[in-house]
């Protein structure tokens, strides 16, 4: 335990320098500010960091599309796997997950999702950022070179814990011993204070801290951790892999190998980082970039609303050493009369509250600030430009900036990668028996197919190819429009036309299955084509051999409807290229 204790105290330490910036980061995107008695008095908030996180997030891209490739070159097989993908697909709710993935990252810099195998099936969930440290000397672009990874702040009920069969049976008894001692209620009340510091977000947001003990139902909380660390085995005179889930930094629960936890011999997280570098791991996000003019913004607002409000006041001086003159408030009325003695202008006076006509203008400087930093402008974020500019400029000026976010895509798209293989080895690795998935029929029905594991086990392997749904439309596009091209070069030639027809079939987005039938059916009327043609030819032969028989003059081929197929086919791909 004094290894897995040293190794959390480094990480937790190396990690924790963040957290103040990371909170700041939260708060102000959820349009809370910390109002104070000098700079910021007001509770007011211009909603830079939530608008900028939203543009960048709508500039991403959509999850990306994950085709299975058998390396040995089996397609029957890759339909049965990729149908188990696309079932896990909507299972697990992978949009959803990407979605709480991607804000993460813009958030903090970076991102975690975890993969586990729970029953007969795969789980893959997206962390909070404060729930997993690791290795501060782990290579930013590889999890698996980390020394240790932990999972921590999982807080479970005790009687779930001593109910579990997956923990041993001396781990429990000594956790159930040592709850009910002196030292156990000590450390259950420290645990309620790490759980209320975990929800510290929420009471930032108005929950009120009596309400926590809603949350957590009245039960004595355990604060549980799955340690991931390498341990070196005498037997195989090398290190593996060992999971260790312990209680409260004392009472081991679980202690097992990779391979006896989950059948694989990696870490179970996937992670990525906008602005990845290799001196620290924790690197900046966008929102480092929107933290502080954000904060600075909010300063000059605050002064420039609260400068509206001490005008609307009307406060004034009085001359106090009149005899028998004492001022009094009054209410706005037509017709009122205010009474003053002698010259008013020698008894009363305004205070003079100065103007900020200035503040609007350099909010705008610093909000353009922001957008030059974060590539996230104006015209990404739907609001017109002040100047005038052309269409030609405005074309490029968001060229410009989605060269800067694709920047960021080729570490997502690698995340992707990382997630699909180690969902293909957990699957290969513990789904044994069979499984049931649901596919749609032509006529519109759920037709049920069963799909055994002898049906998609695969010597070779599968290798998947993550392509982004965007880049992918427009290669294909550019593609198509150099075949046409070419084609128009060689109008006859037949294998460049089949080439054609399938990249114009890839653009549909039709699965593998799909695209056999259509090519199936394109296949069966070209025979049949073929055998018409030869019927024809045959029974001019048998004419040619009666005597006396007159043979029929050849009867020219009607291609107009053949014609027409073909240009509406080509019209249909202008409009789509335009």
């Amino acid at each position: 335990m004094t290894k897995l204790y040293n190794e959390k105290k480094t990480a937790r330490e190396f990690q924790e320098r963040k957290h103040n910036n990371w909170e700041e980061i939260y708060e102000l995107y959820r349009n809370k500010v910390r109002t104070n008695r000098l700079t910021q008095r007001q509770a007011v908030n211009i909603p830079l960091m939530k608008e900028t996180i939203k543009t960048l997030l709508s500039k991403i891209d959509d999850a990306p599309t994950v085709d299975w490739k058998e390396l040995g070159g089996d397609q029957q097989k890759e339909i049965f796997l990729q149908e188990l993908w696309n079932s896990d697909y909507e299972r697990l709710n992978f949009e959803g997950v990407d979605i709480l993935d991607k804000k993460t990252v813009l958030k903090y810099g970076r991102g975690f999702k975890k993969l586990n195998w729970v029953g007969d099936s795969v789980d893959v969930r997206a962390l909070d950022v404060y729930d997993i440290v690791v290795d501060p000397m782990v290579d930013p672009l590889d999890i698996e070179t980390a020394r240790y990874a932990i999972h921590q702040n999982i807080f479970r009920p005790l009687r779930d814990i001593l109910a579990d069969d997956r923990y041993t049976r001396k781990g429990r008894d000594e956790l159930k011993e040592w709850s009910f001692g002196e030292k156990g209620i000590v450390q259950s009340s420290r645990n309620r204070e790490e759980w209320e510091k975990k929800m510290e977000r929420l009471r930032a947001m108005g929950v009120d801290s009596s309400e926590f003990q809603h949350f957590a139902g009245g039960d004595v909380i355990v604060n549980l951790k799955e340690h991931y660390t390498r341990i070196w085995n005498r037997k195989k005179k090398a290190f593996e892999k060992r999971v260790i889930i312990y209680a409260n930094d004392s009472t081991a629960l679980l202690n097992m190998t990779m391979k006896e936890a989950i059948g694989v011999d990696f870490y179970p997280f996937v992670t990525w980082g906008e602005d990845v570098e290799t001196e620290d791991f924790w690197s900046d996000g966008p929102a480092d970039l929107v933290r502080v003019p954000n904060k600075v913004v909010n300063v000059w607002f605050s002064q420039l609303v609260e400068n509206r409000t001490l005008k609307n006041f009307q406060m004034h001086w009085y001359d106090a050493t009149k005899q028998g003159y004492s001022p009094q408030t009054y209410e706005p009325g037509a017709g009122r009369m205010l009474p003053a003695p002698g010259n008013p202008r020698d008894t009363i006076s305004p205070v003079d509250v100065s103007g900020l006509d200035d503040t609007l203008t350099s909010i705008d400087f610093l909000i353009r600030l922001i957008e030059r930093g974060t590539a996230a402008t104006a015209i990404d974020k739907g609001v017109g430009e002040k100047k005038q500019i052309t269409l030609g400029e405005v074309k490029l000026l968001v060229g410009k900036a989605m060269e800067r976010t694709q920047a960021m895509s080729k570490f997502y798209r690698r995340s992707w990668y990382e997630l699909a293989t180690k969902w293909y080895n957990l699957m290969n690795t513990n789904l044994k028996g069979k499984r049931t998935l649901f596919k749609m029929s032509r006529n519109g029905l759920l037709v049920p197919k069963v799909i055994y594991h002898s049906d998609w086990k695969s010597k070779r392997g599968y290798k998947p190819m993550v392509r982004s749904s965007s880049e992918q439309e427009e290669e294909n596009l550019q593609g198509i429009q150099k075949f046409m091209m070419v084609k128009g070069q060689f109008p006859n030639n037949i294998a460049l036309n089949k080439i054609a027809q399938k990249r114009m079939l890839e653009i549909l987005d039709l699965t593998p299955e799909e695209i056999r039938e259509v090519e199936e059916e394109n296949k069966n009327m070209a025979e049949q084509a073929e055998e018409a043609q030869l019927m024809q030819q045959a029974q001019q032969q048998q004419a040619q051999q009666q005597p006396g028989a007159v043979p029929a003059p050849p009867q020219p081929q009607d291609n107009s409807a053949l014609a027409g197929q073909v240009q509406n086919k080509m019209s249909e791909l202008e409009n789509l290229n335009q």
